[in-house]
């Protein structure tokens, strides 16, 4: 036994894959037969939910050659922690946790969820640990992390140095809380070969999978404001739902939080993305800015008109080979006419008029203005897109909005796109409340 102490394990954060691996993994598990898939997104889950992507490595006892490639792979970060022994969840890992054995050549035991009646041998496990031996949970994926409270309980009573769970996909559906809920996060570090994203995007890749019925893209008009989301996870279950609905996904301190280059790439498969960066410096800064949206362009970008004509034409023609729209914020929805009088000497409207004008001359592809506004910009300019946030079911709180209306009434004055936010995002099943808008409100259907 190697009596390492639990204090002395690494504890490790990168996937233990490398991103130049994941399409020759997920190709071959498609390939197997451990990959279902469903563009509608109605595969059902243990949990009662839905999902797109279900992986089942279970499924490998049909083929040996499933058995070998996945005991291969988990040999990797197995041989890398090298642990007194590896302890099996099954039945996931059952068919190849023998394999695996061979492979390393590291021991291992059985953990049952539900001891077995009638058994001479201790009902729950399956082998002999060892007392203070260093071991890590090998299972196939983690999703809210319930079903590894038990196994990691067990090996404590048994005392043992859990090391690492160790999960060939991290579907990241908030186990982190869950675990530290149960008083197991702290002590156990979960290590994944990658994320259920991960799979998604190398699926959607390979055109196995599509993000989304192209009609529901063209005739949902909703934007969806992601604002005050603090990391990933906690908009991954948001915008994986939906991702079916077709609806734009806005970003503004969440982009500058996970970084352009890193998000962008990450959000673009689940919906088109706005990148409501609300440029507003000297022209060469945002023509730098608008720089970085290339490698992965947006569906539109935000500037302020109030920056002038020549910073406006900057994003313009930085973007131009780009299928990016340049959106212009006239006024924001959050300032009355009292506010407008004192910021512009100008009634709100009066204002929106000429930063309209400025922007137009510049190139812009459209404009983002209050519902007030929208009838008269959709008069003056037909053919521009015009996004109108300020949007709320009849009904629904203003919050810190000034200039307002339902769905229904700024899509009728001309918006060609409506932003809605927190009445989204808080509610009990955001999907529900987006088809609900649709229908009700808009006389829309999706496919």
């Amino acid at each position: 036994m190697k009596n390492k102490s639990l204090q002395e394990q690494p504890i490790i954060q990168t996937p233990w894959l490398f991103p130049e691996e994941h399409e020759w993994v997920v190709r071959n598990l498609y390939n197997f037969g451990l990959i279902k898939i469903s563009s509608k997104r109605d595969l059902p889950l243990k949990s009662g939910g839905k999902t797109d992507i279900y992986i089942s490595l279970r499924d490998a006892r049909n083929n040996p050659a499933a058995i070998k490639f996945i005991a291969d792979l988990f040999s990797l970060p197995l041989r890398r922690l090298n642990p007194d022994r590896f302890v099996e969840i099954p039945d996931s890992v059952s068919c190849f946790a023998g394999p695996l054995a061979i492979n390393t050549g590291i021991p291992y035991f059985t953990i049952r969820e539900q001891a077995k009646d009638g058994r001479v041998s201790d009902a729950k496990r399956i082998g002999q640990p060892v007392w203070g031996e260093n071991v890590c949970l090998i299972d196939d994926v983690i999703t809210d992390g319930a079903s590894k409270v038990i196994p990691y309980q067990e090996c404590q009573r048994l005392g043992l140095n859990v090391q690492s769970l160790i999960v060939l996909v991290d579907r990241q559906q908030g186990w982190r809380k869950h675990l530290a809920k149960a008083e197991v996060n702290a002590n156990m570090n979960v290590w994944a070969g990658m994320t259920l994203h991960d799979v998604r995007f190398q699926l959607i890749k390979m055109g196995l999978i599509k993000r989304c019925e192209e009609e529901n893209e063209r005739i949902n008009p909703i934007i969806v404001a992601l604002d005050g989301k603090s990391s990933w996870e906690e908009i991954l279950p948001i915008v994986d739902p939906l991702r079916t609905t077709g609806c734009i996904l806005k970003v503004n301190d969440f982009l500058f939080g996970d970084g352009i280059d890193h998000l962008l790439p990450k959000l673009s498969i689940y919906g088109r993305v706005m990148a409501d960066l609300k440029s507003h410096d000297i022209p060469n800064t945002v023509a730098n800015t608008c720089k970085r949206l290339k490698a992965y362009p947006p569906w539109a970008v935000t500037v302020h008109a109030s920056g002038g004509e020549e910073m406006v034409k900057a994003a313009t023609e930085t973007l131009y080979d780009t299928d990016t729209k340049v959106l212009a914020i006239t006024v924001l929805t959050s300032i009355n006419e009292k506010t407008g009088e004192e910021i512009y000497s100008r009634r709100p409207l009066e204002q929106v008029i000429k930063l309209a004008e400025i922007a137009a001359r510049a190139g812009a592809h459209g404009f983002v203005c209050s519902p007030e506004e929208v009838a008269t910009l959709r008069e003056l300019y037909p053919n521009k897109t015009l996004v109108t946030p300020g949007i709320r079911s009849a009904g629904v709180d203003a919050d810190d909005q000034a200039r307002l209306a339902t769905p229904k009434a700024a899509i009728e004055r001309g918006a060609s796109n409506i932003v809605l936010g927190r009445q989204i995002l808080g509610a009990p099943n955001p999907v529900a409340e987006m088809k609900r808008v649709l229908i009700e409100e808009l006389g829309l259907t999706l496919v």
